[in-house]
């Protein structure tokens, strides 16, 4: 099997395993993410309740990592699954797998449901973890080091900063233009001192920078 195509596979599953816990859509949740046999450019994902086992109530979706000139990314498969499994969604089966419905799926005519508001709240904790946490010694500078979601659009993230005392947090609105802020954050977190508060109902910080309308 192509490196690169194992490489591709396997860098789907942490960005996926939410899923295993939160539904898709519905009553919809994954069971899986499987390789396609013969080493073919793809990947198999096994949805199904919550209850499901490998080899009884589960269908199992096989799309392509290429489509056209462009990779299928894990946002691509979620948003492609909750239209699946959504009403009607799903397309005609090519068989059985291990005793699961095979779908293979057509990613040019399958639309993608639009993000919630809890993806893109994942996507940047997710993003700044990866960015500060998993550095050796967590000596990154702001190191993330905590989050809560305050609403649904709405997250307060914990930084450790060189030089301030005690945690510095920031609001962040997931509704904005995040490449940018993920970007920022460590100047902002840092330089904007001057325009931190206090927020006297919770402990685990001893400034605030509000970054909503950012």
């Amino acid at each position: 099997m192509d490196e690169e195509t194992v490489r591709d596979q396997a860098q789907l599953i942490p960005l996926m395993l939410q899923h295993f816990h939160a539904p898709l859509v519905g009553a919809s949740y994954l069971r899986g993410v499987l390789p396609v046999p013969g080493g073919v450019d793809g990947v198999r994902v096994a949805v199904g309740p919550a209850s499901a086992e490998a080899r009884g109530g589960s269908t199992l979706y096989e799309f392509p990592l290429v489509a056209g000139e462009d990779c299928v990314t894990a946002y691509d498969l979620i948003g492609m699954l909750r239209t699946l499994c959504g009403e009607g969604g799903r397309p005609a089966g090519a068989g059985t797998v291990m005793g699961m419905p095979l779908v293979r799926v057509d990613p040019a005519v399958v639309p993608r449901a639009d993000e919630t508001s809890a993806d893109r709240g994942l996507r940047l904790v997710r993003t700044l973890a990866r960015a500060t946490c998993f550095e050796d010694d967590h000596a990154a500078d702001p190191l993330l080091h905590g989050f809560l979601f305050l609403e649904r659009d709405l997250v307060r993230l914990y930084f450790r900063a060189d030089g301030l005392p005690g945690t510095t947090a920031a609001d962040v609105r997931t509704t904005g233009a995040l490449t940018a802020l993920v970007a920022a954050l460590p100047s902002l977190v840092r330089g904007e001192v001057g325009q931190m508060a206090v927020d006297g109902g919770d402990p685990h910080c001893a400034r605030v920078l509000d970054l909503t309308h950012w």
